[in-house]
């Protein structure tokens, strides 16, 4: 016992006699159809001389073999374009860094002290150094402080680094 289906298309026609799966093989078909579609064939031969030529017909006067080709991507494709991406995305932060390490660079390459401010650094740093005590005005409050080892040597490093720029 054979039983009919009706289909109902979306504009509510129906499709009397079509069984389901007369349907569903219909759709299979046109599923397979659509992939043979997009499918290539290429030919693949040798010349006279034993170099290899693919074309997308055969040759005259030379034996070919049919080569059929698929047009999905690769089983590696989607991978290696995600590699690309963050290959991308990789170095476009390295332009930034690259570009932000010149702009501090810029930044850093200000005009040289006065050599009057210079002078004072190179004294101030001579005291630092070689005084066994180092008093110093706080100017904040005016008081005289005598500075203890810690922020001796704090005075030290910033002295010698503003230094760098009289050089």
């Amino acid at each position: 016992m054979n039983r009919i289906t009706t289909i109902r298309a979306t504009s509510g026609a129906t499709l009397p006699g079509v069984t389901l799966s007369g349907a569903i093989l219909a759709l299979l078909g046109l599923a397979l159809l659509s992939q043979a579609a997009s499918a290539q064939s290429f030919y693949r031969w040798v010349d006279d001389s034993g170099v290899t030529h693919y074309s997308e017909s055969p040759p005259e006067g030379h034996e070919s073999r049919e080569i059929r080709t698929q047009s999905r991507p690769s089983s590696d494709q989607p991978r290696q374009l995600e590699r690309l991406e963050q290959r991308r995305a990789q170095d476009g932060e390295n332009r930034d860094a690259a570009a932000r390490a010149g702009e501090e660079a810029a930044s850093r390459n200000l005009p040289r002290p006065d050599p009057q401010y210079c002078d004072q650094l190179r004294q101030n740093l001579d005291k630092l150094e070689n005084r066994p005590i180092v008093r110093m005005t706080d100017p904040e409050t005016g008081q005289v402080m005598t500075l203890d080892r810690d922020r001796r040597n704090q005075l030290i490093d910033e002295t010698r680094d503003e230094l760098r720029a009289c050089e």
